[in-house]
């Protein structure tokens, strides 16, 4: 019996049958991803996570060598105030760990040999139910392994728990309160089954195989972290999490929650210290659009197309916060409306700040954009439409794109905020080289930079078709998470230590190498390197509600199948060179019409399907698990191969 199934039954309830290695992509590819362990995680970035997004649970080194602590905190506390644990503590001293976090099943396995016998035990986080479970057998002396309150968590209140001991398999529940933990541990049946069906059915929203099995793998992490470890109800700022969007998962999305249940208004309440004119003199308080999370809310829109999220959040706050800067807008003799000085984020202050022009910029267009869906009579339309054409360029110079007015980019920057209109926001200047120079000014100083740069570095390269220096930005940032390969503390603007950063901008930067969506176009391996001659996405969600599925071989685009779950108009750029097919769901001719090479234009209906192939290619009906190239390795802190 292996460590996955080994004391899986008793009072909880008997875990469905897995299917056979190989014989489901998904299994397999998430399986694959597995996390091993060959000595206890001493701090908590290198530890297991176990989790539902309301309860999170790390397994680390206890005080002793011969105990664990699983710590345990609640979805509103940060992860560097535990709500309690618990301490097992064992007979003998460990000569030997081997431990498993089995990502297809959401559960930690682990095997430890002592000095007085072997415990085993499998640990999970039952989706739904904010509780964790722990079955625990043991050899020998052993038996004497017991439970104990942590007496280091700094919690305020001590974490229920409670064991069943009757059986050769001792159940351990502990998290909720006294009465939710009784009635777990009394209950029978069906709990780990329900819990591996949604785990399963949450990885078939979207589907990712690169040669690169590194990339690969930690692309299952970050859906695996997405539920286990994002909370649901979490304040939306900046640009969230677009993976969630991109991959399907808009359940799992704040934004989606907070429309759905209960819709929220913005307030400039918070914004007396990001006055323009003010700048850093103020406080930096955060920008009205960013704040309020608007580009994470027009994410979720597109991704959808809700009309709730566009009526009751988007366009609402879209209005105040264009309101908000129209006050500041001056116009100078060149004819061009300036913003005076605000504070370009972890760099300086300036007039004409970039960072702030980009997301104003972005603002307006988004704006008219949603008036005309709404079907709008605005008073204020032609007023954002004369903004927006006479809004004055991004200051520039010989190497790109300038702080702002100014103001050049002279030392480290981490953050690069300057080049926000290029990645995240997919601005197309009508000088594409002014891109090119931007970002490659930006790279060539990189003496502040931190594991998430290269995030940012990675996607500036992919948007300017430095595809290969965007995989290998990606390359460095995984070898800098080290054996952990979950997560790492992250650092604030102003230097803080936040809880942990789950660093979701590293598995969208390998999906924009895969999918990209600007200006209307939908791009299907637009930027994908060459080492990766093969690759396959399925259940992708882009701009316009639109699910991809795609596959590549030989360096070449096979076969891209879209449908459509709103109705919108598509506008696809399929990548393949030479003759190709427009057909339906059935493989029959479907009518389309050119729109540029490589580029098709499709109408389709609510549900409709279409698929583009060169001639002789045929969709499969489910994903390929491409060939890995080189010698992966393991995650986890052993680091040896499988």
């Amino acid at each position: 019996m292996g460590l996955g199934t080994a004391g899986a039954t008793g009072l909880l309830g008997t875990p469905a049958r897995a299917a056979a290695a190989g014989t489901d992509p998904y299994e397999e590819s998430v399986r694959d991803a597995r996390m091993i362990w060959e000595r206890p995680p001493e701090a908590g970035h290198d530890a297991p996570c176990l989790g539902d997004g309301s309860l999170r649970v790390q397994v680390l080194s206890g005080a002793t060598p011969d105990r664990l602590a699983f710590v345990v905190r609640g979805a509103d506390e940060t992860w560097q105030s535990a709500a309690g644990g618990l301490v097992l503590r064992l007979a003998g001293t460990p000569t030997a760990h081997h431990w498993q976090l089995d990502l297809w099943n959401a559960e930690l396995t682990a095997t430890i040999t002592t000095t007085r016998g072997r415990v085993r035990f499998t640990a999970l986080v039952p989706h739904g139910r904010a509780l964790l479970v722990v079955r625990l057998t043991t050899e020998g002396a052993e038996s004497a392994a017991a439970w104990e309150p942590a007496t280091d968590t700094g919690a305020g209140h001590p974490l229920p728990y409670q064991e069943d001991t009757r059986a050769a398999v001792r159940v351990l529940v502990a998290g909720g309160d006294a009465a939710a933990v009784r009635r777990a541990l009394a209950a029978a049946g069906g709990v780990d089954t329900e819990h591996r069906r949604w785990w399963h059915d949450h990885y078939r929203h979207g589907f990712l195989s690169v040669p690169d099995r590194t990339v690969q793998r930690f692309y299952w992490t970050q859906i695996y972290m997405s539920a286990a470890a994002l909370r649901r109800d979490a304040p939306v700022t900046g640009f969230g999490h677009p993976l969630l969007g991109t991959t399907d998962h808009l359940a799992l999305d704040p934004v989606v929650a907070a429309t759905a249940h209960r819709p929220r208004t913005a307030s400039h309440s918070h914004l007396y210290g990001g006055l323009p004119g003010v700048g850093s003199k103020g406080g930096r308080a955060p920008d009205p659009i960013s704040g309020w999370g608007l580009p994470a809310v027009e994410a979720a829109y597109r991704a959808g197309m809700d009309v709730r999220i566009l009526r009751d959040r988007l366009h609402p706050g879209l209005r105040k916060a264009v309101g908000f800067y129209t006050h500041f807008l001056v116009a100078e003799s060149d004819g061009r409306l300036h913003l005076p000085a605000t504070h370009s984020p972890s760099y300086a202050d300036a007039s004409d700040a970039t960072y702030v022009l980009a997301l104003l910029r972005w603002a307006l267009t988004a704006l008219i954009d949603s008036t005309r869906r709404l079907g709008l009579t605005e008073a204020g339309l032609d007023r954002w439409r004369d903004i927006a054409a006479r809004l004055t360029p991004y200051p520039s110079g010989p190497d790109g794109v300038l702080i702002g007015r100014q103001v050049a980019l002279t030392r480290s920057h981490p953050y690069a905020s300057h080049l926000l209109w290029l990645h995240p926001l997919r601005e197309q200047l009508a000088d594409t080289g002014l891109a090119r120079r931007s970002y490659a000014h930006w790279a060539s100083m990189r003496d502040s930079w931190h594991g998430s740069s290269y995030v940012t570095a990675a996607g500036l390269a992919a948007a300017t078709g430095e595809v290969s220096e965007a995989l290998s930005h990606l390359r460095h940032f995984l070898a800098g998470l080290g054996g952990g390969g979950l997560y790492r503390p992250g650092r604030g603007e102003a230097g803080d230590e936040t809880a942990v950063s789950v660093p979701l901008g590293a598995g969208q930067t390998a999906l924009d190498l895969l999918l990209d969506s600007r200006s209307g176009t939908l791009r299907v391996f637009p930027s994908t390197p060459p080492e990766w001659p093969q690759a396959t996405v399925a259940g992708m969600r882009a701009p316009g509600a639109f699910l991809v599925d795609a596959a590549r071989s030989d360096g070449r685009t096979d076969w891209v199948r879209v449908r459509s779950e709103a109705g919108e108009p598509l506008l696809l750029d399929h990548g393949m060179e030479g003759p190709f097919e427009v057909l339906d769901e059935q493989g029959r001719p479907r009518p389309w019409r050119s729109a540029g090479p490589r580029t098709v234009r499709v109408a389709l209906t609510r549900g409709e399907t279409v698929v583009v192939v060169r001639p002789g290619q045929r969709p499969t009906a489910s994903p390929r698990v491409v060939e890995a190239a080189g010698a992966p390795r393991a995650w986890g802190l052993s680091g040896k191969p499988k």
